[in-house]
């Protein structure tokens, strides 16, 4: 079973790895800085809370299984995947700024396991909570590791 973001514990071992790196950690593979790595993880919550607004894009991860399988089974190419352009708005700001408002947004979205309704995803479309929740954990597991946190 996948771990989900609605586990307070799960989410207190992700904060812990996101207040261990630092503004100028190494990356292990792609070309994102870790100040662009954050504000990444920014867009994707916003993106779930539904506070930026996306336009979908086509493709078979929008069906079951095929995103079910991408975002719990299939592999992630290193440095080889692109986010939807939404997932890259944000402008990295002051380090500090940039961290607490990830960790603030982390906790709202583990604040929202019970709502029925979430946004829209531009790649995978309709998603139950339980899914962004996965998703979620897989994508920060992802980026965190990519910078050795």
């Amino acid at each position: 079973m996948p771990s989900s973001m609605f586990d307070p514990a799960v989410r207190a071992r992700f904060q812990e790895r996101i207040r261990s790196l630092g503004p100028d950690a190494q990356r292990h593979w792609g070309q994102m800085t870790s100040r662009q790595m954050a504000c990444h993880l920014i867009d994707q919550l916003r993106i779930a809370l539904g506070e930026l607004p996306t336009q979908p894009v086509s493709g078979i991860m929008r069906y079951p299984p095929f995103k079910q399988l991408v975002i719990n089974a299939l592999p992630w190419p290193k440095g080889r995947i692109q986010g939807p352009p939404e997932a890259f708005t944000t402008v990295s700001s002051e380090w500090e700024n940039d961290l607490a408002r990830l960790e603030q947004l982390l906790e709202e979205f583990g604040r929202r396991a019970a709502q029925a309704e979430w946004a829209l995803h531009p790649m995978f479309g309709r998603m139950s909570g339980r899914l962004w929740s996965e998703l979620t954990c897989r994508h920060f597991d992802y980026h965190l590791t990519q910078f050795g946190a």
